[in-house]
């Protein structure tokens, strides 16, 4: 379902006021089309008590923004923007409404700024030939978080194809343009296996990924009584479902806890990096040409 709505701002900024640059978030859909049942935006924290199956289409986003640079420009020559960190923009809706693409235009032709985009779609390869003219202020983020179809279908079930998104990632990187993987989240005794974890570097070497980053699967109950399945909720129903016998595990290691635990991250840390290495695929996240001053959320 599509809606229409307006925003009042377009820009989520913070400001690093120590080398005085911008760091900023940018959304023109909310809600998404590709139901990731692992999705943090899920959370009541983030969606209040919206069901983000529904997309909202932010129709006044480019007015908005243009006031917000006019505001900007003037105070702030340098920084980043983050394209797309709850909600992919170039999904399906893309194709209509184009917003994600006069974004990235405005951006990459009226401003200084450097532009992360996030996203599972090769909706993104329309704006290859604009991309190629500002390579150096670009990278793209790719989420893959294995190489396995089935496990993909039932976490990402109106997902692009593992293999489109390998095809996409090898395009932008042919073309110089920095792609890399975001595996994100890693789910813990589903795609965290030595066997998961080597066949996606392999194949993510034959896309030339520039480099990877990951995070894990955060699990969230709802913080008030609104009448909405929790995220946590759902993804335990998931569980249940398709891994009934890893039910007692994720208890046990999420306890009464948001993140898997420190152990467990610093084990499957250990087992990312030593693949990376093998693969020589960089694992410290994008880079730019000036580097400025980087935190996701």
């Amino acid at each position: 379902m599509e809606k229409i709505t307006n925003c009042k701002t377009a820009l989520n900024i913070s400001i690093n006021r120590y080398i005085n640059e911008i760091e900023a978030s940018i959304n023109p859909y909310l809600g998404c089309f590709h139901r990731c049942n692992y999705c943090y935006v899920q959370a009541e924290k983030y969606s209040k008590e919206k069901n983000i199956d529904e997309v909202e289409i932010k129709v006044n986003i480019i007015d908005v923004l243009i006031k917000q640079l006019n505001n900007l420009l003037p105070k702030y020559s340098s920084g980043i923007v983050y394209l797309g960190t709850s909600s992919d923009p170039f999904q399906p809706v893309e194709r209509k409404y184009k917003l994600s693409h006069k974004i990235l235009s405005l951006l990459l032709e009226h401003t200084p700024y450097n532009i992360h985009i996030f996203t599972k779609s090769v909706l993104i390869l329309d704006e290859l030939e604009l991309i190629k003219k500002f390579k150096e202020r670009v990278n793209i983020s790719i989420t893959i978080i294995t190489t396995d179809e089935k496990i993909k279908d039932i976490f990402e079930p109106y997902s692009t194809s593992i293999e489109e998104r390998l095809y996409c990632m090898k395009e932008f990187n042919s073309n110089n343009i920095s792609c890399g993987c975001s595996i994100m989240p890693i789910l813990p005794y589903i795609t965290d296996t030595k066997d998961n974890i080597e066949k996606l570097f392999s194949t993510l070497k034959e896309a030339y990924c520039s480099y990877v980053w990951w995070g894990y699967l955060t699990l969230r109950e709802n913080i008030t009584h609104i009448n909405k399945i929790s995220q946590k909720e759902k993804y335990f129903a998931i569980l249940s479902q398709h891994f009934p016998e890893l039910v007692e595990k994720y208890k046990i290691l999420y306890k009464n806890k948001i993140s898997p635990n420190l152990e467990y991250q610093k084990i499957v840390d250990t087992r990312l990096k030593f693949y990376a290495k093998k693969y020589k695929i960089s694992f410290c996240g994008p880079k730019w040409t000036k580097q400025v001053y980087q935190q996701l959320f």
